[in-house]
């Protein structure tokens, strides 16, 4: 059986072709109601302030992260328990901890910011050194136990209170204390903090080289008492310069006798004319045995002896620096001419002699070389060629 299918033609009515509206569809609008989540910082602020406590924590709770109306909350609240709520919130903020410790007027929320940042020194000192609250300040201090951060209280705290505190923690710390007496800009906790060095050698030692001179001459004065221990050459020389004790600064310049570095650097800064011409003794028996030029001619300009200030001049042919020097400078007329006679085959030298010597005679003497018709013969050779 044959099966008659119908045969589909394509319709020719035309259908309207749908276009795409650049409108957006309009949303319905649903009405807004503010959840329990959903509060108002005005909603916040009636809350904060309304007395009931649940309702008051869980409104500071929702404040986490915004510092500033929670420092403003630690600050000025009145209900203790919105104080150290915000407090609470705050763990993370080091500086904004740091400021209710300082400034906030009620105790209980500054002690509670101080256990929050009590594992943070920087954050301790800062508290120490700063708080307009002296319990606050002390009680930061007693907090630390690094000696360092303790130093740092004790030698910069604008307030009294924290300094001594500081300062007696840190009593048998001998490297806390040097550095108190070397850096505090007070100068009761400087003496102070001496005072508990004044029997160890070895720290008075270090202070005797300190930049802050009240400390270095204080320490001076002590190791006179022991001038007959020390070792360090440092602070021998430094006794023989600033001692006010002669026997001490004699004793110390004997010690140094081996060493021309620290004898000559006596004989140019010592504030005692006994220990300069002891130094300079000793530093002109030495003379065979040094080859540094500066040594040489320091013995060359200041010697009292003629025969160590010629040797010092016949070891520093070759240094034509040094001869200038003791040409220009000499005390004394022999090592000034024996220095010129040094640097005859220097013309460049015997100018500069002629100008710069501070005496008449040596400028005389090393013109009258480099006139000399060969000499000055050769020499305008040079300058024309």
């Amino acid at each position: 059986m044959t099966s008659i299918r119908k045969t589909r033609y394509p319709s020719l009515e035309h259908k309207p072709i749908a276009v795409k509206s650049d409108k957006k569809d309009k949303k319905k609008l649903v009405s807004f109601k503010k959840g329990p989540d959903r509060l108002s910082f005005s909603d916040l602020a009636k809350i904060l302030t309304s007395g009931e406590r649940l309702s008051m924590l869980n409104a500071v709770d929702r404040l986490r992260g915004r510092s500033r109306i929670l420092v403003e909350l630690a600050l000025f609240s009145n209900f203790p328990f919105v104080r150290l709520a915000a407090v609470t919130n705050l763990s993370n903020d080091v500086e904004a901890l740091e400021d209710i410790a300082k400034y906030c007027h009620y105790e209980d929320t500054r002690a509670s910011a101080l256990d929050e940042l009590s594992a943070n020194l920087a954050a301790l000192v800062e508290v120490a050194c700063s708080s307009l609250f002296g319990n606050t300040r002390v009680d930061a201090a007693n907090m630390i136990v690094d000696p360092h951060s303790l130093a740092t209280i004790a030698s910069k705290s604008p307030n009294k209170d924290s300094r001594d505190l500081a300062l007696r923690k840190i009593s048998d710390n001998k490297a806390a204390l040097k550095r108190v007496a070397e850096e505090s800009a007070y100068r009761p906790v400087r003496m102070e903090a001496f005072k508990n060095l004044a029997t160890d050698v070895r720290t008075l030692c270090a202070l005797a080289i300190s930049k802050n001179e009240e400390v270095k001459k204080a320490a001076v004065s002590k190791l006179s008492n022991y001038v007959d221990e020390i070792d360090d050459m440092d602070a021998l020389v430094e006794i023989a310069k600033h001692s006010s004790n002669e026997d001490a600064r004699y004793i110390a310049v004997g010690r140094i006798s081996n060493d021309p570095i620290s004898l000559r650097t006596v004989i140019s800064d010592s504030e005692y004319s006994d220990a300069k011409s002891t130094a300079l003794m000793l530093l002109s028996d030495m003379v065979a045995n040094v080859d540094d030029s500066g040594v040489l001619a320091d013995v060359a300009i200041l010697s009292p002896y003629q025969d160590c200030r010629a040797a010092a001049v016949d070891k520093l042919v070759g240094h034509s620096a040094a001869l200038l020097d003791v040409a220009n400078k000499g005390k004394f007329k022999d090592s000034r001419d024996l220095a010129v006679d040094k640097l005859k085959g220097d013309v460049s030298a015997l100018k500069s002699v002629s100008r710069l010597s501070k005496y008449s005679d040596t400028r005389k003497k090393a013109h009258k070389l480099v006139s000399h018709p060969e000499v000055f013969a050769s020499e305008l050779t040079k300058i024309l060629g």
